[in-house]
């Protein structure tokens, strides 16, 4: 592995999947917990937003893939040197967790869904416009079965979803800390340019 220099910035291509996985991750976790809202008030806009979220739950699934290929293949920068050792224990846990719950989150999301008793009458079909598959785990269950596991996996999306919001939280603390308070280059190297 070559050597990383601590001023190093992240690559374009790792700096661009960075801020669509965020954008995508912050908007489907921002919509997720209105659905709640919407289902309540039997909104006519619940559809298309579950639709949207489940587009753009599977899109952030591929861009992580993408993401984690691109850091097989390239370095990225060092630590910064002031650095106290809890702090890049911290740190390195939180991006261990965030790949982790990138992961988890979609993928429970869409078995979710795939499970669903109803979605063989709902065709899932990608922004409108890309038909799409589920995860074909659960074609040979009752309804009862697909029900229970419907019921589950919703929960553990929904419960990795709130652990994601955690980890999310301690990420932007921990680069607001850096860059405000100890006065290092952060958001400098996850941004474009020289």
């Amino acid at each position: 592995m070559p050597k990383r220099p601590i001023t190093e910035r992240y690559t374009s291509v790792a700096v661009a999947l960075h801020w669509l996985v965020a954008i995508g991750i912050i908007y489907n976790l921002w919509k997720g917990i209105g659905f709640d809202a919407l289902d309540a008030a039997h909104s006519p806009l619940l559809r298309p937003g579950v639709d949207l979220h489940k587009s753009i739950g599977i899109t952030i699934i591929g861009l992580v893939v993408l993401r984690i290929l691109w850091k097989i293949g390239h370095p990225v920068p060092a630590p910064m040197p002031s650095l106290k050792p809890w702090e890049r224990i911290l740190s390195v846990g939180v991006h261990h967790l965030l790949y982790l719950l990138m992961v988890l989150v979609p993928l429970a999301g869409w078995l979710h869904d795939s499970a669903w008793k109803a979605a063989a009458s709902h065709p899932l079909v990608l922004y409108g416009r890309v038909p799409w598959f589920r995860i074909p785990l659960f074609g040979g269950l009752t309804d009862a079965g697909k029900d229970w596991w419907h019921d589950k996996l919703g929960a553990l999306h929904t419960f990795a979803a709130y652990a994601l919001i955690g980890a999310l939280v301690l990420h932007i603390a921990g680069a607001l800390k850096h860059q405000f308070l100890d006065g290092q280059p952060q958001f400098r190297r996850m941004w474009f340019g020289k």
